[in-house]
């Protein structure tokens, strides 16, 4: 694990099941060279994101653990944000307040429907339609400035929910738009574990990804030690194999470039 990073993972703040202390310690185990927190930031209030009043404990505790473990390994302070169409400014304004390595940019929500919890609404559009929905506010994001990373690109198929018809256009504009606004796509190895069973984004997205050269970073979506950088040697053998040679790693909203 020389050199790799994993930069989404949630605490006890969040939906995780461990403290921050006890992730960096399984991340100090696992051989990771940095590690990266990215608890769940949203505008809605929702039970799996942190609290208003725990976000000072948040930025407290990481900063205190990147100091105390500095000799054994780089602690990043990231958090995962919820995008709401129209909610810019609000979602400007949180950011701005934090001393922040990096954002990941995340859908959940189509309008008020989390899909990525609640299964009742499928079914309520067709496939295609829904694709459309979500790969729309995936633009968005992306143009808004505001994200260094989307997470897991391709989260919509979940639940095993996949377009009727062939949707590549619609992938094809959403990655020309990624591109042109020059965010990083992570790749998520979390979804091998998910129903879908398959990483975040698909081997088929990352392809694209490389072909029109978007830089990729790579990570778990821990929610527990046991997590951590689960996967990796999948995931990491499918960017070599593709021919992606780096991964984006991150500093005070800096980027460079890490071989892999």
């Amino acid at each position: 694990m020389v050199g790799l990073v994993d930069y989404h993972m949630h605490s006890l703040l969040s939906d995780g099941k461990n403290s921050y202390e006890e992730m960096v310690k399984a991340a100090i185990d696992s051989g990771l060279e940095e590690v990266g927190f990215s608890d769940h930031v949203c505008l809605k209030p929702v039970d799996w994101a942190v609290m208003p009043v725990d976000i000072p404990v948040m930025t407290e505790q990481i900063l205190e653990l990147r100091d105390k473990y500095s000799a054994q390994i780089k602690v990043r302070y990231g958090i995962e944000m919820d995008y709401f169409p129209g909610k810019e400014k609000e979602i400007l304004k949180i950011i701005s307040s934090l001393p922040l390595d990096y954002v990941i940019g995340s859908v959940h929500f189509i309008g008020d429907w989390n899909f990525d919890t609640d299964q009742s609404l499928y079914g309520k559009w067709t496939n295609d339609e829904l694709y459309n929905m979500y790969y729309e506010l995936i633009q968005l994001a992306a143009k808004s400035g505001l994200f260094d990373t989307i997470g897991h690109l391709d989260i919509i198929k979940k639940f095993r929910v996949y377009p009727e018809s062939d949707q590549s256009q619609l992938l094809e504009q959403t990655l020309k738009v990624i591109k042109e606004n020059n965010v990083v796509v992570e790749l998520n190895t979390g979804g091998l574990d998910r129903p879908c069973a398959e990483l975040t984004p698909s081997p088929e997205i990352v392809t694209l990804c490389y072909q029109h050269h978007i830089p990729m970073t790579i990570s778990s979506d821990a929610h527990a030690t046991n997590q951590i950088a689960r996967h990796y040697e999948t995931a990491i053998n499918l960017m070599k194999k593709i021919g992606f040679e780096e991964i984006v790693t991150f500093e005070n909203r800096a980027r460079k470039m890490t071989r892999i």
